[in-house]
């Protein structure tokens, strides 16, 4: 009887655990790295370039894996003494571990935004060989 009763036991922990292994626990909504990375109004963020010009830089990301990039380059403090640039591209996630991005322009060219980091608050990561940090806006 004792025997009995310890056997089942290991098989209840047994079946237990099998269920429980390898499965990955969904996202919650709210934790999902693609509604942290599209639900907002976009991602900025502020650098000087090679030449020395200050820019301003502007991710947007959509659900339906479309994107929008904007970079305003200013020449100087003069008002009106700036170039804007406007790309748009297509992303999809470059594995299934949400850490890495691959964006593809409308020109054929593209970008894999690496070792991202998602957060509410920040997304940084290397765009390119670039290590940028963003913000929401």
């Amino acid at each position: 009887m004792k025997k009995t009763n310890i056997l089942s036991l290991i098989f209840l922990l047994t079946i237990l655990c099998g269920f429980n292994s390898c499965v990955d626990k969904p996202f919650d909504h709210i934790d999902d790295p693609k509604y942290i990375l599209c639900n907002g109004a976009g991602w900025y963020d502020d650098y000087y370039d090679v030449d020395g010009f200050y820019c301003e830089q502007r991710l947007i990301f959509h659900s339906n894996g479309r994107g929008e990039e904007r970079i305003i380059r200013y020449f100087s403090d003069y008002p009106g003494d700036f170039k804007e640039f406007k790309y748009k591209f297509y992303w999809e996630w470059h594995d299934d571990y949400f850490d890495s991005i691959y964006m593809e322009y409308d020109n054929g060219d593209y970008i894999y935004f690496d070792d991202l980091h998602i957060y509410y608050d920040e997304l940084s990561g290397y765009l390119g060989d670039d290590y940028v940090s963003f913000e929401p806006f």
